[in-house]
């Protein structure tokens, strides 16, 4: 019989670390800095606190992420239905 893995040996354990220290960084960034700044986006303009900018990057950054994973799997799964369609037809008319 096995012995079962440690929790701290898993790829989640580890994935669930990255991401509290990355979100301690992000938090200790964001708390630090919150001087008013200036932000220019095309014709508006505003002022606001530069964690609120810095924090504001952030979710936009992540949000960015997601779609573009979103988009990738999509494109590899249309292509490995393409191939399998592909292959299919090959039998069928061998």
């Amino acid at each position: 019989m096995t012995q079962p893995t440690p929790l701290w040996q898993t790829r989640k354990f580890r994935i669930g670390l990255l991401a509290a220290v990355i979100a301690v960084l992000a938090l200790v960034l964001i708390l630090q800095n919150f001087d008013t700044t200036e932000v220019q986006f095309f014709f508006w303009r505003a002022e606001s606190p530069l964690a609120g900018v810095i924090f504001t990057s952030m979710l936009l950054g992540a949000g960015l992420q997601v779609l573009v994973r979103l988009a990738w799997r999509r494109r590899k799964r249309a292509r490995q239905s393409g191939r399998g369609a592909g292959e299919q037809g090959e039998q069928t008319t061998g």
